[in-house]
């Protein structure tokens, strides 16, 4: 076997544990020398591909993310999405595939230190999309695109507990919520009520003809 297939394997393996030992709480009880005994490997195998053991699931978390953008870049018709139902796509995506691994993202979305690798890569592509939304117009920046981060990562978190509480068929509650709770963010990214206030107030202030103020001498 090559060594790039063996590494492949053993990485793939070192995944399934983490995530078999996490889903049943015992994660936390484990420590690298114990867990690469369950595994038959050595140590050294181990820290070949990863650092530590919280480096495995920062490592899982940051597959859905690029698993999630990789499915929408190959689409045919993604391309032709405006910046705003890009981010829709997105979560749409995002929850279609995470259903496979509900029962670990459950164990471990209130565990930021293992969302940072997700959240991090997140940001990265909604600023992109932001970004190519400025462009063409179609999202105000009013130079508040680390505030539409935030407020971007905040729902898309919320959205994440909500999904875990959903009992409804085929989660569809949550396709709803994600509807719901995005409009207003998404809308206040665009042209809105306050930017057409705020043009009409610089267009009196224009008019306006103040008499020119003199020092009295």
């Amino acid at each position: 076997m090559p060594a790039k297939t063996k590494e492949t394997s053993l990485e793939a393996r070192i995944v399934e544990l983490y995530k078999q030992l996490t889903v049943e709480d015992k994660i936390k009880q484990v420590s690298v020398y114990s867990f690469c005994k369950q595994l038959g490997i050595s140590e050294a195998d181990f820290y070949q591909h990863f650092a530590s053991l919280d480096a495995v699931g920062r490592k899982i978390w940051g597959t859905y993310a690029e698993e999630v953008i990789n499915a929408l870049k190959n689409s045919e018709t993604y391309a032709q999405y405006g910046a705003r139902e890009k981010i829709l796509a997105y979560l749409y995506t995002f929850f279609e595939n995470a259903v496979s691994d509900r029962s670990f993202i459950a164990k471990t979305y209130m565990n930021f230190s293992l969302l940072r690798t997700y959240q991090r890569r997140f940001r990265a592509y909604a600023m992109e999309v932001i970004q190519e939304g400025v462009i063409a117009d179609e999202i105000k920046s009013r130079h508040l695109e680390g505030l539409y981060l935030d407020v971007l990562w905040g729902v898309h978190w919320g959205l994440i507990r909500f999904w875990l509480n959903d009992e409804s068929e085929g989660f569809e509650a949550t396709t709803k919520a994600i509807e719901t709770y995005m409009r207003v963010p998404l809308e206040l990214m665009g042209e809105n009520v306050l930017d057409s206030a705020f043009e009409a107030i610089k267009f009196t202030l224009s008019q306006l003809k103040l008499p020119k103020l003199t020092l009295l001498s």
